[in-house]
């Protein structure tokens, strides 16, 4: 590699990491989080991990696929002195709602390994709960670094969007 490659490539990093940020770093995203937590502590009722992973995964979808028919019904037009057709606001409707469906991958994979045995229910349960927690303070702590903020501004709202997964936990530990 050249001295020219190097100084060409950096910028190219630089911008796939933030675009990483920018892409992980939605309302979707966060709320999707919210969702999944929610949904695993309404969901289980006396539930085994496989059936709350079947009833979270499968309301997580349902919960995805009307995003995706509203953001399309909403966008799709004319707006101004531009139309949008219906495919190419499907597409932007799917791109835009990825975070719903990735918000649920790491929680459901917890959930699985209690399912498969990997893990006890309850702690499969438990973790599935608290990585939720710590999603959203990484969230929060990138939105932050993605808007430049300074490192402690960076932590203080990475754990003010913690606190909303752990209300999550406190409601169920109240209610339940």
């Amino acid at each position: 590699m050249t001295d020219h490659d190097a100084t060409t490539d950096a910028p190219a990093a630089l911008s796939l990491r933030r675009r990483l940020r920018h892409e992980l770093v939605t309302p979707e995203s966060i709320y999707g989080t919210i969702i999944v937590s929610a949904l695993i502590v309404v969901v289980d009722d006396d539930e085994n991990d496989f059936q709350l992973l079947v009833g979270v995964g499968s309301t997580v979808l349902v919960f995805w696929l009307a995003h995706v028919f509203a953001f399309t019904m909403a966008h799709h037009g004319r707006r101004g002195p531009t139309q949008l057709g219906i495919s190419a606001a499907l597409g932007r409707a799917l791109e835009h709602s990825t975070g719903l469906l990735l918000a649920a991958v790491v929680p459901m994979a917890v959930l699985g390994l209690g399912a498969a045995g990997v893990l006890d229910e309850g702690t499969a349960y438990l973790a599935a709960l608290w990585v939720g927690v710590i999603v959203l303070f990484l969230l929060g702590v990138l939105a932050f670094v993605e808007r430049g903020a300074r490192w402690y501004s960076c932590l203080a709202g990475g754990l003010a969007t913690a606190l909303l997964g752990v209300a999550v936990i406190v409601l169920k530990a109240v209610f339940h």
